[in-house]
């Protein structure tokens, strides 16, 4: 049974609260909500390796784990940070007693405007260069997986029969006379939310002229806006909520695990699949470790967890043996939308426009509430 520990000055989480097992670390909650997970060493340490990233604890346990099956020696300490967050400090060296040697993103923006702005260490592997050129930009930024981007509903607030299967019909539910889920529609707030707003622009991108209307039927049906995709699955999973628009798929597989009655929808007319990205930063202490833990996420076995335990979409199409993650999923299906790694991100970052698209957003979506 591996042994962990945590390190903060916080006190330590309930255990009940985190549903840890035995052989699971413990965690605590230092400044800045950040939640730092150590994974000792199972032998005498011979090294060690610092993850910033965006996933929360339960979906980076398992690759931790097996990587120290492979390295026994190495100990890895893991910070769950907002992406905002983790942009924030790879822009601050030395503002934080531990520099990161890894960056682990769902903001894939932000992560090119790190390497953009020169604050990413190169490399490159037979690992690196087995991924397609989409999922790697100057050899300074990795896609090692995939997050689509989902309808989940709660099943028993919302018949199958009803559920839509794509925008289109969502619209048409939403114009039914009966109105199932005014006041139930669940959304990210791309206001408070780096990843939410990367969602809302791709989206916008991809819907052209049909986002205004898509946009306005949500808001004529009072949707609901959320700070934290956790915060919403909690609401969807215990009926307040029956439907979530635009959510990752894989959080919402880890309550259905864990019993909650909810069914994920892949939209049929078109499915956005976000970059899970990995930078080294310039100022990594430990660059060689890095590389050395990117290259396990790019192996054929690290694919293969972050697919069964992580719930991600593997980034390498080379790797037919790897059992699909969501059921109907075609990894070469046309209605996919992987977004390409590159400096198109970097548009709506910049402030003006950003403003623009919010208050535009914002004046279609008129919600009742922010939670």
């Amino acid at each position: 049974m591996t042994r962990l520990r945590a390190i903060s000055a916080a006190a330590l989480y309930p255990i009940a609260v985190l549903g840890a097992l035995c052989s699971q670390p413990a965690q605590a909650r230092p400044p800045q909500s950040e939640r730092i997970t150590v994974f000792e060493s199972k032998i005498p340490q011979q090294a060690r390796l610092v993850l910033h990233g965006s996933s929360n604890a339960g979906l980076i346990r398992a690759l931790a784990l097996d990587y120290q099956r492979i390295h026994p020696g190495v100990e890895v300490r893991y910070s769950h940070l907002d992406t905002q967050d983790i942009y924030r400090r790879a822009t601050r060296a030395g503002s934080t007693s531990e520099r990161p040697d890894l960056l682990l993103s769902s903001s894939t923006d932000l992560q090119i405007k790190l390497v953009n702005d020169g604050l990413s260490r190169a490399y490159r592997s037979p690992q690196t260069q087995a991924l397609p050129a989409t999922a790697r930009w100057r050899d300074e930024i990795f896609a090692y997986g995939y997050e689509p981007v989902v309808m989940v509903y709660n099943s028993r607030l919302l018949e199958a029969s009803r559920a839509p299967q794509t925008r289109g019909q969502l619209q048409a539910l939403l114009a039914q006379p009966d109105h199932p889920l005014r006041g139930k529609i669940a959304l990210q707030d791309p206001r408070g939310s780096a990843v939410a707003y990367f969602i809302a622009t791709q989206e916008t991108k991809l819907l052209g002229s049909d986002s205004g209307p898509m946009l306005g039927a949500l808001g004529a049906n009072r949707a609901q806006l959320f700070k934290r995709m956790d915060n919403l699955l909690d609401q969807l999973s215990n009926g307040d909520m029956g439907l979530a628009y635009g959510v990752f798929g894989s959080y919402a597989l880890q309550r259905i695990q864990r019993g909650a009655p909810l069914r994920i929808v892949l939209p049929r007319d078109h499915l956005l699949l976000v970059a899970r990205t990995a930078v080294i930063p310039a100022n990594a202490p430990n660059p060689a470790e890095a590389q050395r833990f990117l290259d396990y996420l790019l192996s054929a076995r690290g694919q293969a967890v972050l697919a069964s335990n992580a719930k991600l979409i593997p980034a390498r199409v080379d790797l037919p043996d790897i059992a699909p993650v969501y059921a109907g999923f075609d990894p070469r299906g046309t209605t996919l939308r992987r977004t390409p790694l590159g400096l198109g991100f970097l548009v709506y970052l910049d402030e003006v426009k950003r403003r623009r698209f919010l208050e535009k957003w914002r004046s279609l979506i008129e919600p009742t509430a922010t939670r």
